[in-house]
């Protein structure tokens, strides 16, 4: 981060230097072919370049900090307009009064142009350079963020394809569809209605885990229902070492999340976590609202250890994903409670 910040700092600085570096030559150029040589040309000129990059700058500066670049474009071109008024009457009666008393030479065609007007063209020259340096500066910034939104985009991608994948690698594997079919084989002669409620969950997960990936954002009530068909099967295999509940928040159910960020916390919490433990455990899957923010933990039986804390591909891709979809307004957080549980929490901003 720290060296791409400078790298644009670079950037700028030269397109900065190249920008008024051509304006001082075209403006000499064209002054000492009118005018004939006159040291004190380059030296307005060089007054008055100087002063055109400080304000320059300053106006930079106040835009970034006002967040101009993400205004609308009606109201984008309302400040720019206003601001490079300003700034050009201000150019103006700084750089002329020194110019006229430091550098001054003798120009016979200029005794007809009343005080006003010279001051008035000047001013309408600045204004124009000002409004040219504008337009350049804000199609850049345009391009620069349409740019890194379209990297993003592309890393929003590539991640929702990895969770496809680990998706697919931890449900649709052959091992968990072989211990959910054959534990369905021996409810269909136990209890043949609960054996047809369990192929109905496989099948809604299986669904899910393939479809899910057209989709950056689904609603916590969908993903909740997923989670709950994935714990009704893995429940047949651990039987009595595996119990769950949910605790969700009504308001919290029409939420967007990444498809699978629960789903794959809860893996987690079994894998990690039931499996290893010889009595099984609990797993709970909270959901509430905390001022602005949409809070979902999922807590189970066991601990962290420092072998497995954070090595998880599923853990880092739910991460990954939500500071993609939720940049710096997301957090996400693994660690040990107590003596005897973990908690995987995340944090995304509510939906507008």
């Amino acid at each position: 981060m720290l060296d791409r910040t400078i790298n644009k700092k670079k950037l700028y600085i030269t397109l900065q230097a190249l920008g008024w570096g051509m304006f001082f030559i075209v403006y000499t150029s064209i002054a000492v072919a009118i005018a004939d040589f006159h040291w004190e040309i380059y030296a307005s000129y060089t007054n008055t370049i100087i002063f055109g990059i400080l304000l320059s700058d300053f106006y930079r500066r106040w835009a970034k900090k006002h967040k101009w670049i993400e205004l609308s474009l009606s109201s984008l071109t309302k400040n720019v307009l206003i601001a490079t008024f300003i700034l050009s009457i201000v150019w103006l009666f700084i750089v002329l009064p020194i110019n006229d008393t430091f550098f001054k030479f003798d120009q016979p065609e200029a005794h007809n142009i009343s005080t006003f007007w010279a001051y008035f063209a000047v001013g309408f020259q600045f204004y124009i350079i000002l409004n040219g340096w504008s337009l350049i500066y804000f199609v850049f910034q345009f391009f620069m963020n349409f740019k890194k939104s379209e990297i993003e985009k592309w890393k929003l991608q590539a991640a929702v394809k990895d969770a496809e994948l680990i998706a697919l690698k931890s449900q649709i594997n052959p091992h968990f569809i072989f211990n959910s079919l054959n534990n369905i084989r021996a409810l269909v002669v136990e209890d043949a209605e609960k054996a047809r409620d369990m192929i109905t969950h496989l099948s809604d997960l299986l669904r899910y885990s393939i479809q899910f990936n057209d989709k950056a954002k689904v609603s916590v009530e969908t993903e909740l229902e997923i989670v709950e068909n994935y714990l009704n099967l893995e429940s047949i295999q651990y039987e009595d070492r595996l119990t769950y509940s949910f605790d969700i928040h009504e308001d919290t159910l029409e939420q967007r999340i990444p498809p699978m960020a629960i789903q794959i916390l809860v893996e987690n919490a079994i894998k990690h976590g039931i499996s290893e433990l010889t009595k099984g455990g609990q797993v709970r899957i909270r959901t509430s609202l905390a001022g602005n923010s949409l809070v979902v933990e999922v807590t189970n039986s066991g601990q962290l250890h420092s072998k497995t804390r954070g090595t998880g591909i599923g853990i880092k891709n739910v991460s990954e994903r939500l500071v993609l979809l939720f940049g710096q307004l997301s957090s996400f957080t693994l660690e040990n409670t107590n003596d005897n549980m973990v908690s995987a929490k995340f944090i995304v901003p509510l939906k507008a």
